[in-house]
């Protein structure tokens, strides 16, 4: 099927455009996806959708646990595509699991970054972010991880298989003890690495699938610097090592950590800061600060049961003389340290900021449970000064060898929507803790958190989650979340996404007119139309009835930003500053128009224009009263016509998918009307848009269909015939034989309730070009039936007026022309123009089963074919046009008025001219008489 429309009026060859630009009115709705945008790219509507034969969308994929699926729908016709994984790049890391790992990402964590020579192992913590935790059994076969640790020429590798409900797992690699030596070889200029930096070693790592029982196979499969390609036929791209990181080895022992409490300016007590294990006896050092003039003071310890105080000696005999008491009680045993200077102080001579004074002593001899702390209180007495406060430590006891703790999040972002819709956007955390045998322990409900900045992102109080809630300030890159669990602590690094304000309110035409000659019956609840010429008082109303006021397209769209870590705080855009994400849905709720009685929103998405005047509308905030978005949008009194009709006849619909040359996450979706009629009585319904004088173009089915009838009469009922669909409530063209040429002829009239008399007001006219040729579609007409990619051409149409023989008179010998109506009117007013881009015949698209009925449901053929470039820009047409494919016409229409007063303005000129050069010419024969 080819349709074109030939409507009445005079080409403008500098027709200016609604912001809208014109495409195939389809729908499109996304399945199977938790969150997913359609996006709006700068600059790429007009290029993109230009033609009434196809409609192209991008689309973006944020979050889904299964497949998406693509719907795209007019009418009766329904097409849909499952997103191939290739095109959400799907990571291949994770083949051998057999699930649909989309959101999934490997995440690797070094344990400890300083490796001494008397503990020679490194530990790595792989784990997999994005994950459902509560879809996935632990039984599933997830890949093994070989990690590769360098150093000059030798290598040492360790291995470890994912597995559990997070997906985690601990390679240990055993280094070499002639590692811990200086490197025989400096490269270059480099110096030899001093021995407080210690000797960097590289750290890798690549992904292989397990064998039949799912565990790692013990075989060098390494070659180089890669690892040949596993089994399942997974990627090459999975063979390449990828860098986890670095460590730094030293040769010394590891030093003792202590941790600083201070008592008051004079005195500071050193405890260890790592956890004890029973029957280990714990030092503590009182040293007194260097710049202090304290010669005496008394000390006082008080413990729980479980801890016995042992001896208490002088650290340095020559300066301090020390005596210690001991009382035992019940529950609790305490000591008194007198401490008395001796000597002068020797602070002069030393560089540290405190002189150790003393050595305590206590005991771990029991304990409750398998991890806790034991108290112990300190305070100073100061002989006639007086006593502190007291002051309290604590001493870690554990019986494990903890390495370190790991906070997991199921996602490493938030998209924080609740800017948006006012609900809570949340993401589990877990928290595990690595022993030095590289077990594994969940003590998510042992630790304590603390957000680093509430006003990015916030913590819950069981340490379980985080969360945004709407209240939140601004967005960023890897926000700190904080853990702590005795004495261990960890950061959480998680990027928040906030939505860009003020969001942008998309309007297709924000000057809303009425439309000269369509009268729509009167709402009762609708305010009367202020009448401005008494001359039109039985145009705006009769029978109950007044003019139609235009709608508009509606849209909310938005960046996501986050700013990153540095000092400036520049922004990130998701998916880049060139993308706008359509959040409509989400605000939908919270639209509204601040006078609703000059115009109103119809589901979020239709402006409809009642009443004269200016308002404004708003996207308002759902947890304040803080406006998000606003645009004025002005109902004027002027009145705009109907200028033309563009009509195309849509037979089935074909869908196909291709990356977006912009962003690698970004789909391009580019949906076809199928247009040849190729079976007996196949149908097709017509897609309409309306041009109007002020240049503006809109789709006709956003109007209310109550508000105006279409109508269609065949011009060969031995081609196609015309009946009207009651469901529809739109003209439907059925195939009778085969023919081509303008055999439809399309009416536009108000409604029947507000027609003025027996003869119908018709709005506008248009007619449609029809190729019916039966056993041939569209993806076979010229070749038979086979497609390639590479036959796919994609270029403007320069639409002349020119018809062949075979069009005029098609294959029948008649001869199919415009109407007579529209013959009278002249060549210059049967002008129309198309611009869509032409596929050449080799592509295949859904057709119905039973010849296209408009009751059965239609299938998608998926076909590789490369969109890149669909369709092309277009080109404006020069001259009348008997046309061979349907588009939206760029339809002709008459002068404005400002046209027609300049047009005036420069015949007086001319007329003045005229006069001038009239006189001089008088003036000169006058003066040659003389």
């Amino acid at each position: 099927l080819l349709l074109v429309t030939e409507c009445r009026g005079i080409l403008d060859n500098n027709q200016r455009f609604s912001s809208l630009p014109t495409y195939l009115r389809v729908s499109y709705r996304i399945f199977s996806a938790e969150t997913s945008f359609f996006l709006k790219e700068a600059n790429q509507d007009f290029m993109r959708n230009s033609s009434l034969q196809s409609r192209v969308e991008s689309f973006f994929p944020y979050k889904a646990k299964r497949p998406p699926i693509l719907n795209a729908s007019y009418g009766p016709f329904s097409v849909e595509q499952v997103v191939p994984q290739d095109l959400m790049l799907t990571s291949s890391f994770f083949g051998s699991a057999n699930k649909f790992t989309y959101n999934w990402k490997l995440k690797a964590y070094i344990m400890s970054d300083k490796i001494y020579l008397s503990k020679p192992k490194v530990q790595v913590l792989f784990y997999i972010v994005g994950r459902d935790w509560d879809d996935y059994s632990t039984t599933e076969r997830l890949p093994c991880l070989r990690v590769f640790a360098f150093r000059e020429t030798r290598e040492v590798r360790g291995s470890c298989r994912l597995k559990g409900d997070l997906g985690l797992c601990v390679a240990e690699l055993e280094l070499l003890p002639s590692w811990f030596n200086p490197p025989t070889v400096v490269t270059g200029r480099k110096k030899p690495p001093d021995q407080f930096e210690g000797s960097p070693v590289e750290l890798y790592y690549t992904i292989q699938p397990g064998d039949e029982k799912g565990e790692c196979t013990a075989e060098d499969i390494r070659k180089g610097n890669a690892i040949r390609p596993g089994k399942d036929g997974m990627d090459e791209a999975m063979s390449h090592l990828q860098r986890i990181g670095s460590v730094s080895l030293y040769r010394g022992q590891e030093t003792s950590q202590l941790t600083e409490l201070r008592l008051d300016s004079n005195i500071v007590v050193w405890l260890p800061s790592k956890p004890v294990k029973q029957g280990e006896v714990v030092n503590v050092y009182v040293t007194v600060a260097n710049n202090s003039t304290v010669d005496q003071f008394i000390l006082r310890a008080k413990v729980k049961k479980g801890v016995n105080i042992l001896s208490a000696k002088t650290s340095d005999p020559r300066q301090w003389d020390v005596k210690q008491e001991v009382g035992n009680g019940g529950k609790h045993s305490t000591t008194t340290v007198i401490c008395q200077r001796i000597a002068p102080s020797s602070r002069n001579r030393s560089n540290s900021l405190f002189n150790e004074v003393v050595q305590m002593n206590f005991e771990i001899a029991s304990f409750s449970s398998l991890s806790g702390t034991q108290p112990i209180t300190w305070q100073v007495e100061y002989p006639r000064k007086g006593t502190t406060d007291i002051t309290l430590s604590e001493i870690f006891i554990c019986q494990k060898d903890l390495v370190g703790i790991v906070p997991l999040a199921m996602d490493m972002e938030i998209l924080n929507t609740a800017i948006l819709t006012g609900k809570t956007v949340a993401v589990p955390i877990k928290v595990i803790s690595i022993e030095e045998n590289s077990a594994v322990t969940d003590i998510s409900e042992s630790v304590e958190c603390k957000s680093s900045d509430e006003d990015v992102i916030k913590v819950s109080d069981r340490c379980d989650y985080v969360f945004v809630n709407g209240k939140e300030m601004k967005g960023k890159v890897n926000a700190l979340v904080n853990f702590t669990y005795q004495y261990l602590s960890a950061p959480l690094q998680i990027t928040v996404w906030v939505p860009r304000l003020p969001l942008q309110i998309d309007i297709s035409d924000t000057e809303l007119s009425q439309i000269k000659g369509w009268r729509v019956p009167v709402v009762s609840n609708k305010r009367p139309t202020r009448d401005s010429d008494d001359e039109d008082e039985d145009e705006r109303k009769g029978r109950g009835c007044t003019l139609q006021y235009q709608h508009a397209m509606v849209r909310v769209l938005t960046q996501f930003v986050a700013e990153d870590s540095s000092p400036w705080g520049q922004l990130s855009y998701l998916l880049g500053s060139d993308w706008q994400f359509d959040i409509t849905d989400l605000v939908m709720d919270f639209m509204k128009l601040e006078d609703p009685h000059i115009a109103k929103l119809q589901e979020g998405r239709i402006l409809i224009g009642q009443e004269v005047g200016m308002t404004t509308m708003q996207v308002l905030s759902p947890l304040s009263d803080s406006i998000l978005a606003e645009k004025t949008v002005t109902v004027l009194d002027d009145k705009v016509t109907i200028t033309d009709l563009g009509v195309q006849l849509v037979a089935g619909l074909s869908l196909f998918l291709q990356p977006s040359a912009a962003s690698s996450r970004a789909i391009v979706a580019t949906t076809i009307a199928q247009e040849l009629l190729h079976t007996p009585k196949q149908e097709a319904v017509v897609s309409t848009w309306i041009q109007f004088s002020d240049s503006s173009v809109t789709p006709l089915d956003i109007y209310d269909s109550k508000d105006f009838s279409l109508s269609a009469v065949s011009l060969d009922e031995a081609v196609v015939s015309i009946h009207q669909n009651s469901a529809l409530k739109w003209p439907v063209v059925a195939a009778e034989g085969e023919g081509q040429g303008t055999l439809i002829k399309v009416d536009m009239m108000i409604s029947e309730a507000c027609q003025k008399s027996k003869r119908k007001s018709v709005l506008a006219v248009g007619n449609g070009n029809i190729k019916v040729k039966f056993g041939q579609n569209d993806a076979d007409s010229d070749t038979g039936g086979d497609y390639d990619a590479d036959e796919i051409e994609n270029h403007a149409s320069d639409r002349r007026h020119k018809v062949s023989d075979q069009e005029r008179y098609g294959q029948d010998g008649r001869y199919y022309g415009s109407s007579s109506a529209e013959r009278e009117e002249g060549t210059i007013r049967k002008v129309s123009t198309t611009a869509k881009s032409v596929i050449k015949n080799k592509v295949i698209k859904n057709n119905r089963l039973d010849g296209g009925k408009l009751s059965d449901d239609s299938q998608l053929q998926n076909i590789p074919i490369d969109f890149t470039n669909f369709p092309a820009q277009v080109d404006l047409p020069k001259g009348n046009a008997g046309m061979e494919e349907n588009d939206l016409v760029q339809t002709p229409r008459g002068l404005s008025d400002l046209e027609i007063g300049m047009y005036a303005l420069l015949g007086v000129f001319c007329l003045a001219i005229l006069v001038f050069l009239i006189n001089c010419a008088t003036f000169a024969l006058k003066y040659r008489h003389k």
